[in-house]
């Protein structure tokens, strides 16, 4: 998926001092790409011209701990190199672990500053054939 197409992949729900995100997909790499996608439309990056890629590899105990992880990473890239991520392609994924391709621009800085990613409320379920959890990011 690539930032900026007219799809809504997750519902805000607004709290006081961090905003949580609720997302479903059909399957294990739709919940990551949508909490990616998330994670970088909230944080509003004021973007520049240079494409840059990054890679992450992760080994996780569980599926929720895995996710939060990646966007962890995710958000701590973000914030050393001044970069912002609009694509994802997993080399392989599975409920402990992940390797990923990551593709972006850099950018000037962002319009919200996301602190962290928490596990408070996080829980990667399996249910009726989709994939859902709460995101909450500190504000």
């Amino acid at each position: 998926m690539i930032i900026g197409d007219d799809r809504r992949v997750y519902e805000s729900i607004a709290h006081t001092a961090d905003v949580r995100f609720r997302i479903t997909s059909e399957t294990l790499e739709g919940l990551f790409i949508d909490a990616l996608y998330a994670l970088t439309d909230f944080m509003q990056p004021e973007w520049l011209d240079e494409p840059v890629t990054a890679a992450i590899e992760l080994d996780a105990t569980d599926t929720t701990s895995l996710l939060v992880d990646f966007l962890g990473e995710v958000l701590t890239r973000c914030h050393v190199r001044r970069e912002a991520y609009t694509e994802v392609v997993f080399e392989s994924l599975n409920a402990t672990s992940c390797r990923a391709a990551l593709k972006g621009r850099n950018v000037r800085g962002f319009g919200e500053d996301v602190k962290a990613v928490t596990y408070h409320e996080a829980e990667v379920v399996q249910r009726d054939g989709s994939w859902s959890t709460m995101l909450v990011l500190d504000i």
